[in-house]
């Protein structure tokens, strides 16, 4: 604005000292101050032309500063909501940390504490089982041991005379444990099924005979014959195993007439103990 001013007041000059001076030849002076002006009015339109560009230059940088500064102050407004979106992120995180870290911390203390709870719980319960089965195990212990049930009997007269088929009797009881031999018949009832070993044990009167059999619920079980010719009163002993079930009879039979001795140094007697359940 200034140079236009400088311009127009330069243009006034010469206007005014050509309108004072007198007309001159084509060559004189004038002509010179002609050109003059010529050159420096388009020096002006050059000037102005220039000035004209700068203006719009000025203009477009000054458009570009604004749109700068509109560009910084959503740059600082962008960054003013990312940091408050950071600090909110933050915060939620630093929150979300907290409220995970005590979840975790009260879980696992409920968990331990559950385990040792549970862990306590095993134990009794495994005390408890142990003990149980040691019960059971003795128990069962108990069960499988073979009790015991063994008789002994003999006849103390010293003749006995029997008659066929007739059912000796052993009155006289050394040993019944399990109380399963009868004095006053002679038989055996087994209380407890299982493997039993019998033995009968008998001697023979001189020039007689003794025929004995051992009998199992009314079938022989073992049979034995023996005849005293040299008066040696012999003693012979008769055997025989059975599975006898339980209330199952044992007893001894003759065969045919007989006839028992008996003194301090031999017995008559009939034996039997349980050996397997």
């Amino acid at each position: 604005m200034e140079l236009q001013n400088s311009v127009c007041l330069l243009l006034n000059l010469i206007v005014f000292t050509s309108a004072r001076e007198p007309s001159s030849p084509i060559c004189s002076r004038y002509d010179y101050e002609e050109r003059l002006l010529e050159r420096v009015l388009r020096n002006e339109l050059a000037l102005e032309t220039t000035l004209n560009d700068i203006l719009k230059t000025n203009a477009k940088v000054v458009d570009a500063l604004k749109q700068l500064e509109d560009g910084k102050a959503k740059v600082d407004s962008t960054l003013a909501v990312m940091e408050k979106k950071q600090i909110e992120i933050e915060s939620t995180l630093s929150d979300f940390v907290n409220n995970a870290s005590h979840t975790i911390n009260a879980t696992l203390a409920s968990n331990v504490g559950a385990m040792v709870k549970a862990a306590s719980d095993i134990k009794d319960n495994a005390t408890v089982t142990l003990q149980r089965l040691v019960n059971q195990v003795n128990i069962l212990k108990d069960q499988l041991k073979v009790p015991t049930i063994y008789f002994r009997a003999r006849i103390t007269a010293s003749f006995t005379d029997l008659s066929g088929g007739q059912d000796v009797v052993f009155p006289t009881v050394e040993v019944n444990e399990g109380q399963g031999y009868d004095p006053s018949t002679g038989k055996f009832t087994a209380s407890i099924p299982g493997m039993y070993l019998f033995t009968v044990q008998y001697c023979v009167n001189y020039n007689n005979y003794v025929r004995l059999e051992l009998v199992h619920g009314g079938k022989t079980l073992q049979r034995s014959t023996h005849y005293d010719a040299p008066g040696a009163y012999p003693c012979v002993t008769m055997q025989a195993s059975a599975l006898v079930a339980m209330r199952d009879m044992v007893w001894v039979r003759t065969t045919d007439s007989s006839k028992l001795y008996a003194d301090s140094f031999r017995y008559n007697s009939f034996a039997g103990t349980l050996i397997h359940v």
